[in-house]
């Protein structure tokens, strides 16, 4: 069970905020700073919100067994062709792309 509003939407109200109110009046350094304080609270919303997608997809990716053994397989070529994995990096990327550059592909 989930309070409303989220976390996430608690930060992204901060950002809108910095971003609309604040930010129109600064120029030079500080507004610099302030957009890049907006850009990190949106980062973090997104990663908030898309937290139980991305704790699923690590599972999925990881598929049993932890990070360095799946590296290590990798990198000796014994999950080349595996599609399980090739969807798991496809649905973890999707993610990633929707949290750092939530523009892209809209």
């Amino acid at each position: 069970m989930r309070d409303d509003p989220s976390g996430a939407d608690l930060i992204d109200a901060a950002r809108r905020a910095l971003a609309e109110e604040v930010v129109p009046g600064l120029t030079g350094r500080p507004r610099y700073v302030a957009l890049m304080v907006a850009n990190a609270l949106g980062i973090a919303a997104r990663e908030i919100g898309e937290g139980d997608g991305l704790a699923a997809a690590e599972a999925d990716l990881l598929a049993g067994e932890g990070a360095d053994a799946l590296v290590r397989a990798i990198r000796e070529g014994r999950r080349d062709a595996d599609p399980a994995l090739h969807a798991a990096l496809l649905k973890r990327a999707a993610i990633a792309g929707r949290i750092w550059k939530p523009r892209s592909g809209r």
